[in-house]
């Protein structure tokens, strides 16, 4: 059933936000549930019954443990689609709202299928009513994909429910759910329309909705014609490259094996996409026969992995190095509550008892969304993942890997 004119000027979004919140508490109860067998449970049975009965029941807890983390995985994509369908109907509803205080605003009124009526008369600007028309079609239009989208998500997230590989759950079930949360403020946006239809749905937009969407959908966003070029001059960033740009490459070569070279190209993966977005490589001999400097470099580029893997430099490829040249060209460490797109972040295990030294960078991605509840969305290779929820993964991954340390940086070119 379509959309109509009534469904969007009644709906209440806040009640999608208001039942994600649920869904994201009983998430956390399951996590909390898995960290609290293991913990308590686990550890103990390991320490004090050590038989081959003890075995069994150890491996009966893992079983359960695994379940609950299971089950949090798939209630995370339900977090993510609902969170998503409130934030992206929010802002075409007060479109909507906006059209038709224009229209009525000139001295047209608006029927409850949403036509635009013009009066007997009426001498008003001639391009008014096309205007409006144009932006309350936009509007009902925007929700309809939206609601078919979220729909057809819920639906999928409702047959995994079943499922009971966490694997799969998290890297699936939630991974699709998380990349869809994105793309429902996508179809949110104008897509599509000339540059004056363009213009007058952005400055319909309250400060609040554009932000929102220049957090969310930065690329389809910078995108639209009819965008101001302030705006775009704005998400391409000032940092001495185009963040648009290392987002765009990040997003169509997520699933692209074709730069993997190394066991795990996360880092080489985060070069790249900053490469590509203009920032030049640093390349000072002095640095290059320090084996702690700094250098961003690429390998020789022969074709050979043995060749081109010892040619490139440390902070290319490993994430650690990197880490530490990017905070300290960005002026340091960038607050996760302030992370922006086209930002890096990466993963320090901050447990002493997980599978990777205390302390230790083991991990980078490139930030490709914030969306409107505050979620961190991340893209990566091995594994590869497009717009990775940072809420709905970490969880899981501290009740495997021991707590972590996720530090955001914002690269800037001082060389």
């Amino acid at each position: 059933m379509a959309v109509t004119f009534t469904d969007l000027m009644t709906a209440v979004p806040g009640d999608w936000e208001r039942a994600a919140d649920t869904w994201l508490g009983l998430a956390r109860e399951s996590e909390d549930a898995a960290a609290a067998i293991l913990e308590r449970g686990r550890s103990k049975v390991d320490e004090h019954w050590t038989d081959e009965v003890g075995a069994g029941a150890g491996a009966r807890l893992d079983t359960l443990s695994t379940s609950y983390q299971t089950a949090a995985g798939t209630m995370h994509g339900v977090v993510s689609i609902l969170y998503g369908l409130a934030d992206a109907v929010g802002p075409v509803q007060r479109s909507l709202q906006a059209a038709v205080d224009f229209a009525t605003g000139n001295g047209l009124s608006v029927d409850a299928g949403g036509g635009v009526v013009v009066p007997p008369g009426w001498a008003g600007p001639p391009n008014v009513p096309g205007d409006a028309d144009r932006l309350i079609r936009e509007a009902v239009d925007s929700a309809a994909r939206i609601d078919v989208q979220a729909r057809d998500q819920l639906d999928k997230l409702a047959d995994a429910v079943t499922n009971e590989d966490r694997d799969a759950a998290i890297d699936d079930v939630q991974g699709e759910a998380s990349a869809s949360q994105v793309d429902l403020m996508v179809e949110a946006l104008p897509v599509g329309q000339d540059p004056a239809t363009v213009a007058a749905w952005w400055n319909s937009l309250s400060e609040e909705d554009r932000s929102a969407f220049e957090k969310a959908v930065p690329v389809e966003l910078y995108d639209l014609q009819g965008l101001p070029e302030d705006v775009k001059r704005r998400l391409e960033g000032d940092g001495g490259y185009n963040r648009i740009e290392s987002i765009r490459w990040a997003k169509e070569n997520a699933f692209n094996p074709d730069i993997d070279i190394y066991g795990n190209n996360c880092a080489n993966f985060v070069s790249h996409a900053l490469l590509n977005g203009g920032l030049e490589e640093r390349a000072d001999p002095v640095d290059a026969r320090n084996p702690l400097g700094h250098n961003w470099t690429d390998g020789a580029h022969t074709g050979i992995p043995l060749v081109d893997t010892h040619t490139a430099s440390p902070a290319w490829y490993n994430s650690e190095r990197q880490r530490d040249l990017f905070v300290a060209a960005g002026g340091g460490e960038i607050p996760l509550s302030e992370v922006q797109p086209g930002d890096i972040i990466y993963f320090e295990q901050a447990a002493p008892n997980g599978p990777i030294e205390e302390g230790k960078v083991h991990h980078a991605a490139v930030v490709t969304s914030v969306t409107p509840d505050g979620d961190i969305h991340y893209t990566q290779h091995t594994a590869s993942r497009l717009d990775a929820s940072l809420d709905g993964r970490l969880p899981t991954t501290e009740v495997v890997e021991g707590d972590q340390r996720v530090v955001a940086a914002r690269p800037r070119q001082n060389w």
